[in-house]
């Protein structure tokens, strides 16, 4: 079923680990002339291991795991380069700024990268035409509505989906019957191996009995809400509601959880301020020689369980917008020029680190809302104020979804969709997912 989705980057991680241990081997025959002797492998496999560790990161924060599409296949070559630069200059402070491995790695090295590069690139552009030539299984959707088209759409269009729509069938109690009477023939006719639908649809409970008959003739089932969570990674908004929010949504966590979370949010926030520190007063100056305005802005903020709580940003217009969406910013408060870098750049969030360290924020979880706006969308859309069951966060799964922040009412729909997503499936995995994704975000406002 989906799990055919989620296998795929494992399958492909797995490649890469191997074809980088083969690279090793064939470097060591290259720089050697000869096989390599065991104690002359071993001495070079630990110090490499973490290499291989480091490099499945960056691979992953270059966007090497995530979904193959025809951008991705067309910048293949270039990531993978750059990646392994990155890795280079990783593994020269590993050997040279931090000598703990008795080997020599110089020309070793160079003939590595060399050599890995080469070989990754012929992998996965092999593993892209691999996955994309497959046969899909033929699925019948039965539903309607928009979400079922947007389904159907991707399952079709995505060359390396494992899905390939072929019906849909309304979910009315006119069509039932129909469907009921020549169900076996559909699937005959048009090879169905899945059949997607809402289980809990009242107006699908007399096909139940047809749909039993079927597994039998080795035609699988998915619930279509949980094929659609798992291919876009957000939640339908047709099916939230307080039912599933009552089965789905959660405050709590498990503990342990919660303090490796906190753990981490206290770390990193006091490693972040360090670093960037240095930062501050050239910010400070910037805004000053601009305008000579105030340098922070304080707003008030919709934080766990709704309760509002103070935060600090650089200034980036005339003044606090107040929670406007840009489209409705009046023409006299503008983003500066200062301001567009350090928007750009994510600079004018360094304050919040304080309210990470404070408690009030974390460095994962969903968007925050500025009081104004966080109250007019909470009137404006059922169920809105659910995502504030946990804390808020400086990064989210939304953030690294949606290509830009919402700017109507229908974009923040779709943020409350990924919202939910992750309160419902948060881990610590996840957390580390979204952090890697922020990264790769960050580095490519700088062109990496």
């Amino acid at each position: 079923m989906t799990v055919m989705i989620k296998k795929r980057p494992v399958i492909v991680g797995i490649g890469d680990v191997i074809l980088l241990t083969f690279s090793l081997w064939l470097t060591l025959i290259i720089r050697y002339y000869a096989l390599p002797s065991w104690p002359s492998w071993h001495a070079h496999l630990l110090p490499f291991s973490f290499i291989f560790l480091y490099s499945i990161i960056i691979f992953y924060i270059a966007g090497l795991y995530g979904e193959y599409n025809n951008r991705v296949q067309s910048t293949l070559s270039s990531r993978i380069i750059k990646s392994q630069i990155a890795n280079a200059i990783l593994a020269i402070i590993l050997f040279y700024f931090i000598p703990t491995f008795e080997i020599s790695p110089k020309m070793t090295l160079l003939v590595y990268i060399i050599i890995s590069s080469v070989i990754l690139i012929i992998w996965r552009k092999s593993i892209f035409t691999f996955l994309g030539s497959r046969t899909k299984n033929h699925a019948l959707i039965i539903g309607s509505g928009e979400e079922t088209l947007e389904l159907c759409a991707e399952m079709n269009k995505n060359p390396h989906s494992p899905f390939k729509c072929v019906e849909i069938i309304a979910n009315t109690s006119s069509s039932i019957q129909k469907f009921q009477n020549n169900l076996v023939e559909k699937i005959k006719k048009n090879g169905i191996s899945y059949i997607v639908l809402d289980m809990e649809d009242p107006c699908l409970k007399p096909l139940l009995p047809e749909l039993y008959k079927i597994i039998f003739k080795d035609v699988h089932c998915i619930n279509i809400y949980r094929l659609y969570e798992e291919m876009f990674g957000r939640i339908p908004l047709s099916c939230i509601e307080y039912k599933w929010i009552l089965e789905n949504v959660s405050p709590s966590s498990p503990h342990l959880y919660d303090i490796l979370k906190r753990a981490t949010d206290i770390i990193l926030s006091l490693v972040l301020s360090l670093i960037t520190l240095i930062l501050w007063p050239f910010v400070a100056l910037s805004l000053k020689i601009q305008d000579g305005g105030p340098v922070f802005v304080t707003q008030d903020r919709v934080g766990k369980n709704g309760q509002n709580f103070k935060v600090y940003k650089f200034r980036s217009m005339n003044r606090s917008d107040n929670g406007k969406w840009l489209v409705e910013a009046d023409n006299n408060n503008r983003v500066t020029t200062v301001g567009r870098f350090l928007r750009k750049s994510r600079i004018d969030e360094l304050p919040q680190v304080w309210s990470v360290l404070k408690g009030d924020l974390s460095l994962i979880g969903p968007r925050w809302d500025i009081k104004n706006l966080g109250d007019r969308l909470a009137k404006e859309i059922p169920y809105y104020t659910v995502r504030t069951v946990i804390k808020p966060g400086l990064s989210g799964w939304a953030q690294i979804n949606q290509e830009k922040p919402p700017q109507s009412i229908e974009e923040t729909k779709i943020r409350l969709s990924y919202d939910l997503y992750y309160i419902k499936n948060r881990s610590l995995g996840l957390d580390i997912r979204i952090a890697l994704k922020t990264i790769r975000t960050l580095l490519s406002l700088v062109g990496m």
